[in-house]
């Protein structure tokens, strides 16, 4: 063992912190160490190859007898060096608890900001279980109390999806996101797209039924106070009542009433299992003229249970690109492209009269017009009012000319029949708009906006049973 530095050795072998050179074959990587991906060692071996290392490695003993040690710091630069061809390496033997081991190479690769969020939570994990706490990791790791508390979560995801899906280009708030679905099976099937583009819209709709579940015995409260009584669900569809309204629950907010409209006689409901949306009716005041058969009532079945699912997925979209748009910060790099969104507005308005968000447009621009003011006295106060809104606000203005809304839908053809695409020109402007902004579209959006998506062709398929 050849000794680099003037510290000597003790009778039971090298003091704690000498620096020696030790051979390539006597060390091993920590079986614990949280970088479990090296990552390519192409460039650091060339110049270790070239330069040698100049930084040393620290390992551990294995036994007493000083023979064979374990790597707590430079797990890089010793494969890399065996794939120099070096038969030795500069070394530092420390001692250290198993604990002093963990904290050292965790904090050690967070500095060098190599682990992934994964390997982060791994770390933090490991500190915990060997008895720190989550104040003490915070404080040794440089990371907020709540930043620990929310890695250390991930861990009660499925950890065979988690390690799989960690190659991905993953985001902290993907994971904040994440945590906002309650049920564990739910979280770990929105795991599996986390860092794809259909991510946000599978965790969108998974929220969007938490919220029904969650709302739901508030909900029957109030169907009760109504006297609304529930429809079975053989007769959802039948012609011996008129649907009258509906309500999403998961959009439907505490204080504001379930039914829009007055009902003079009894009140029917049945929520739709697939969107959680309540659908109120009537009795129908003529009776159903000619019985249908079970093949025409079940075609009706279907007929609706498709449009419920073409409405939720358009509620679903709606959410995201609202969503991004509330996120976007207007600057000298994006301003370009945000308004563009005016210039694509206006060229489809010119072609298909689409109607702005107006109450949006003058609650940004806080217009204040009289209540006997003309169309044209509020749009001049408008204009005159442009010049000074607060640059925050025009991703916002730009969006409410589009009056983007969650019945914004890829088809409105005759309810009667199976859903069929029709061309969108406001969806196809927005998505024009918005992508070269950083909006991913999910792959249901695209198929749904190029019209190949499964619910524009039901008929297709039973054509070719």
């Amino acid at each position: 063992m050849k000794e680099i530095n003037e510290h000597s050795h003790s009778a039971a072998g090298p003091v704690n912190g000498l620096m020696t050179y030790l051979p390539v074959g006597s060390l091993h990587p920590h079986p614990d160490n949280p970088r479990k991906d090296l990552g390519d060692l192409t460039e650091l071996a060339d110049s270790i190859r070239a330069n040698g290392i100049f930084q040393n490695l620290t390992v551990i003993p294995v036994d007493d007898n000083f023979e064979q040690f374990t790597v707590v710091i430079g797990h890089r630069r010793l494969a890399a060096a065996k794939l120099a061809g070096l038969m030795e390496v500069p070394c530092v033997i420390a001692q250290m608890t198993v604990k002093e081991q963990m904290q050292t190479m965790l904090l050690e690769n967070m500095q060098r900001a190599e682990l992934t969020v994964y390997e982060q939570a791994q770390g933090f994990q490991m500190m915990l279980d060997l008895g720190s706490t989550v104040e003490e990791v915070a404080e040794k790791s440089g990371f907020s109390v709540a930043t620990v508390r929310r890695r250390v979560k991930m861990m009660e995801l499925d950890q065979d999806v988690l390690k799989e899906v960690s190659a991905r280009q993953l985001s902290l708030s993907d994971f904040d996101r994440l945590a906002q679905i309650e049920d564990i099976a739910a979280r770990n099937e929105c795991l599996s797209k986390i860092g794809t583009r259909d991510f946000d819209a599978t965790v969108g709709s998974k929220l969007r039924s938490q919220a029904v579940q969650k709302k739901m015995p508030r909900v029957m409260e109030l169907l009760a106070t109504l006297g609304a009584k529930e429809i079975p669900s053989n007769e959802h569809y039948s012609s011996k009542y008129n649907h009258i309204d509906s309500t999403y629950i998961s959009d439907w907010k505490e204080g504001t009433p379930l039914l829009s409209k007055k009902v003079s006689g009894q009140l029917f409901y049945y929520i739709e299992d697939y969107s959680g949306r309540i659908v109120f009716a009537e009795r129908s005041k003529r009776a159903e003229p000619v019985r249908r058969s079970a093949e025409e009532i079940e075609r009706e079945k279907q007929i609706a249970e498709a449009w419920s699912q073409l409405d939720e997925k358009a509620a679903v979209a709606y959410d995201l690109r609202s969503s991004f748009v509330k996120n976007l910060t207007y600057g000298k790099r994006n301003a370009e492209q945000i308004l563009r969104g005016a210039l694509i507005f206006g060229v489809i308005n010119a072609n298909a009269y689409l109607g702005s968000d107006s109450k949006a447009v003058r609650e940004l621009l806080k217009v204040e017009p009289a209540e006997n003011s003309w169309a044209d006295e509020r749009a001049c106060q408008a204009v005159d009012l442009l010049h000074t809104t607060d640059e925050k606000h025009i991703p916002a203005l730009v969006y409410a000319l589009f009056n983007d809304s969650s019945t914004e839908s890829w088809s409105d053809t005759y309810r009667k029949e199976f859903p069929k695409h029709n061309v969108s020109a406001k969806l196809k402007g927005l998505y024009a708009w918005l992508a070269p902004l950083g909006y991913e579209m999910s792959e249901e959006e695209r198929t749904l906006l190029d019209g190949t998506h499964g619910l524009f062709h039901i008929e297709d398929h039973e054509g070719a049973e």
